[in-house]
């Protein structure tokens, strides 16, 4: 990515600010977030919020990175570049010991998710429910819809990542490389309309459909997610 500021430094300048970014990170490149050798590996400086989106030719907006890393990036921003490395990681993990494609299920496990039962209590036509093992101790209230034919019950509620598992018996299926494709979409801040479907079961918030974009949201960094939510026929009576 041209760089008026970079273009203008000399030798010594470019030598002292590659030093600057490689402490300020760490040591380890902004992509792969793997460590950095100054004297054994090639390195990039680039933007991190691109000049195309606006981003300030400074050092503010620099990142340190592997050549390599930075080459393979293809169009993405320097963010975009790691969110998605990150997400290879967790892929070539579960593949080498699992033989399998990495799903919702594992991007939740990496990030924290999956953690506890859903707790709540449906009355009429509200559902009750509380996040209190996240430390949040308020009980939220939300609208429950029938449908008038399957007699099916939907609400939708905003759920931390403490709360969601996955539902690979209905929806098995792994990430593929569309991913990619909505992680820049939501970043530009042009989300998909249709929102993650999941369902309560035994006390469990399953995703059962909308797995890419609630993965493409986790990557991206959000804690939460809005769910529509089924509960069957024979909905649970008290607290579960």
């Amino acid at each position: 990515m041209s760089s008026k500021l970079l273009s203008s430094l000399s030798k010594e300048d470019y030598l002292s600010l590659t030093k600057k970014l490689h402490q300020i990170q760490n040591g380890k490149c902004y992509i792969c977030e793997a460590p950095i050798d100054l004297e054994l590996q090639t390195t990039n400086i680039d933007h991190v919020v691109p000049s195309a989106a606006k981003g300030k030719d400074a050092e503010e907006n620099f990142a340190l990175t592997h050549e390599g890393c930075n080459k393979s990036k293809q169009d993405n921003n320097l963010k975009i570049a790691r969110m998605l490395h990150r997400l290879k990681k967790i892929q070539e993990d579960v593949q080498g010991k699992e033989g399998r494609s990495a799903s919702l299920r594992d991007v939740l496990a990496y990030y924290g998710g999956s953690k506890y039962d859903f707790s709540y209590r449906i009355q009429d036509s509200r559902i009750d429910y509380s996040f209190d093992k996240n430390g949040d101790s308020a009980v939220r209230s939300s609208s429950v819809f029938t449908d008038l034919f399957s007699t099916e019950r939907t609400c939708f509620i905003e759920v931390p990542i403490e709360y969601i598992h996955h539902d690979s018996s209905i929806n098995p299926r792994g990430i593929n490389s569309s991913i990619s494709l909505l992680v820049n979409e939501f970043e530009r801040g042009n989300p998909q309309l249709h929102v993650t479907l999941a369902r309560i079961n035994d006390g469990k918030i399953m995703v059962f459909d909308g797995q890419h974009k609630a993965v493409a949201q986790i990557l991206l960094g959000s804690r939460c997610l809005l769910f529509v939510k089924s509960q069957g026929n024979s909905p649970p009576q008290g607290r579960r």
